[in-house]
């Protein structure tokens, strides 16, 4: 039987899309290495869009945890990597369109590039998957 609980301690704050941590037992652990806004054909989506991109690169990692026999009910933590802080706002909408309370743990980041120039967000995920 898996056990997810969400750890939130009184003297943690956290504002936002996520949660502070979470404690998993029992079920099978799958790692989605970072995904980008390509669609099925390798081709990037939304260019200069990052919502779009962001919708996408959520739907990839969706794909990979379904071939899992998950979905991203079963994300426990994210890891998001964006080319500017700017577009902050506009990924929190998006994940809070595609995750409900509790969310999964999160870290976001600015980084100086992404690998291609017209990729806008990258992002891994960590799922707990119910045997």
């Amino acid at each position: 039987m898996m056990a997810k609980r969400v750890l939130k301690p009184a003297t943690v704050q956290a504002k936002g899309s996520y949660s502070p941590g979470w404690e998993v037992s029992g079920g099978r652990a799958v790692f989605v290495a970072g995904q980008i806004p390509w669609d099925e054909n390798g081709n990037t989506v939304c260019k200069g869009d990052v919502a779009g991109q962001t919708r996408q690169v959520f739907a990839n990692i969706g794909a990979v945890l379904a071939e899992a026999g998950g979905s991203l009910d079963d994300v426990v933590k994210i890891t998001v990597f964006a080319a500017d802080i700017r577009y902050r706002d506009e990924i929190n909408r998006v994940r809070t369109e595609t995750f409900k309370e509790p969310y999964p743990a999160s870290t976001q980041v600015a980084v100086a590039s992404l690998v291609d120039p017209e990729w806008l967000v990258e992002i891994e995920a960590v799922a707990f998957i119910e045997d």
